[in-house]
């Protein structure tokens, strides 16, 4: 039997959700169910994206049918059953809240139109609260940057706050594709620009600082007005970059 849910925030651009099945339910022929099964009042129904974010995947398994990953301030939302042909984003894409990505499907593993939505954040979780809670992904500027001063503090070894002053500036590292490539910083990092609205390339939030990372930072550093010899996609305290992520400057 569906029930309506009272969504504050849409992955059904017809904007009634009918939960047929939901998340750690189970039946006779399958296992733990990791998300939850909508359909719309009137059958198959486009696919919005529940939050702005940068796309991670596109692609077919014989489980999830045609399936798209968004990432938002390092939390993947994803949207699989979607009917073969419809997808409308690619992998690096920028996408915002409420586009339509696709169409309800029955692809993969499913007994008819439906959408699965699962959020993975360092595994799956319920995902009715990302329908049901206002701002679950912490997309304003101002949480996103005091999330980020925390989570750095916490890479770095600082005093946890989430205010940045000096002692946190004196223990930022050196970051680049040879230098702290693989420090603890830089998902943080990575996290905070991608909630700033910059693409991360085809990686994503993987906590390495690779080729693309230092053309996100390149960019970066452009649009904060560093003079162009600051514009080499280093990331250090010495060359403003910090004092700037920081707000410091």
């Amino acid at each position: 039997m569906a029930t309506l849910l009272n969504v504050r925030n849409k992955v059904l651009k017809g904007g009634k959700h009918y939960l047929t099945s939901d998340y750690k339910t189970r039946n006779e022929s399958r296992g733990t169910h990791n998300g939850m099964d909508l359909i719309g009042p009137n059958g198959v129904d486009d696919i919005v994206a529940i939050e702005k974010g940068t796309v991670t995947y596109t692609g077919y398994d014989a489980s999830g049918g045609y399936w798209i990953s968004i990432a938002t301030n390092g939390i993947e939302h994803r949207y699989f059953h979607l009917q073969k042909n419809s997808i409308k984003v690619k992998k690096g894409e920028n996408v915002t809240k409420g586009e339509v990505i696709a169409r309800m499907g029955a692809t993969g593993n499913a007994t008819g139109n439906n959408l699965h939505f699962a959020i993975y954040k360092n595994g799956y979780v319920d995902p009715k609260p990302y329908l049901m809670n206002e701002n679950p992904f912490n997309t304003t500027e101002e949480d996103a940057y005091t999330t980020f001063v925390r989570e750095l503090q916490v890479s770095i070894g600082a005093n946890v706050d989430g205010i940045a002053g000096p002692e946190t500036l004196s223990k930022t590292p050196t970051i680049s594709t040879s230098t702290g490539w693989n420090h603890k910083a830089v998902r943080p990092l990575q996290i905070y620009l991608q909630a700033l609205g910059y693409n991360l390339g085809s990686k994503g939030v993987d906590g390495k600082f690779g080729k693309d990372m230092k053309a996100c930072i390149k960019q970066y550093q452009k649009d904060i007005g560093l003079a162009p010899k600051y514009q080499d996609g280093v990331v250090t305290s010495k060359m403003y970059t910090w004092k700037h992520l920081l707000k410091l400057n």
